[in-house]
């Protein structure tokens, strides 16, 4: 299936649950084949160097709304920045990207490999459907793969990409089949987590909770004991989950949260540190500054100056 990006409007826009890459003006893609003229489609998988050749091996930062993506690396190399971290990465690894997450990479030359876009409201469905799926859709990041397994991963890639190529009848079951099973020689290799008692199973789903309000209002800096009482839980209930599941108190995630939105607004976009701090919440620049000052031990300025990618 053809596979090209497009830029999307990314004026800032009022209202958006995560609207910050809206008003941030980091450069939004929309990949499109058949997506989009198909109400069925879910799934979309290209190889690795397909655009990477043309554009010289370096995908600059961007972002995608609706998708979340998985790269398989078999051959070759490079480096992914992930909301302005940079890993290194080899042969034989997995790279799992999440919607809205920030992303560039630098490949080494005729590097290859596989790259597998799922629709959003698909892949909701699909973890709904096989929750322990969400270990792999977890958290953003590079994990290694055993190579043993490698030629099986590929060759399922493989005949996704002729599933959807072909659009033979049941071609949306005979890619889920495939994708199932691509995702689930994934799950096998996975990094486990730890998966506690029952009442860590529930301080788990509370701190998830409190993270998805967090995600939707961290730039008017919400009072935390509102927010528990949203939750129905005291402020205490929500420091013991937080500080059980996260090893971090309630306010250290919300300000991790804004921080990060910080950073990525400094290192991805001109926009004038005046109207960041507004953006952001804070009351006038000084306190924005303070705040960043004491989180990152340098000023936003300083921040800004010392991020460049691919310089």
């Amino acid at each position: 299936m053809p596979i090209s990006d497009i830029p999307q409007d990314f004026s800032p826009k009022s209202g958006a649950s995560r609207g910050s890459i809206s008003a941030a003006g980091v450069p939004r893609y929309i990949l499109y084949g058949d997506a989009g003229a198909r109400a069925d489609w879910f799934v979309n998988v290209e190889h690795l160097d397909h655009r990477c050749r043309e554009r010289g091996w370096v995908i600059a930062p961007h972002t995608h709304p609706r998708f979340t993506q998985i790269v398989i690396c078999t051959k070759g190399g490079g480096e992914i920045t992930i909301e302005g971290e940079t890993h290194s990465f080899s042969r034989d690894c997995a790279m799992v990207i999440p919607s809205y997450c920030i992303h560039g990479f630098r490949y080494a030359d005729d590097t290859a490999g596989w790259v597998l876009t799922i629709e959003n409201d698909y892949l909701a469905d699909l973890l709904v459907r096989a929750p322990a799926l969400k270990l792999v859709f977890g958290e953003p990041g590079v994990v290694p793969l055993d190579p043993v397994a490698l030629p099986r991963i590929d060759a399922e890639f493989t005949s996704l990409a002729a599933e959807l190529d072909e659009q033979r009848n049941g071609c949306a079951i005979g890619s889920e089949i495939h994708l199932l099973a691509i995702l689930l020689a994934l799950l096998r290799q996975w990094p486990a987590r730890t998966t506690g008692s029952a009442a860590g199973g529930v301080r788990q789903l509370l701190v998830e909770r409190f993270k998805t309000i967090v995600e939707e209002r961290y730039r008017s800096h919400p009072a935390l004991p509102a927010i528990a009482d949203e939750l129905h839980v005291s402020v205490s209930q929500l420091r013991l989950a937080c500080k059980t599941v996260a090893g971090v108190s309630p306010i250290a995630i919300l300000h991790d949260r804004i921080l990060a939105e910080a950073k990525r607004c400094l290192a991805y976009t001109t926009m004038p540190i005046g109207s960041l701090a507004d953006w952001l919440g804070f009351s006038d620049v000084a306190y924005f500054s303070r705040f960043f000052v004491k989180t990152t031990g340098v000023t936003p300025t300083a921040f800004r100056r010392a991020q460049q990618f691919g310089g």
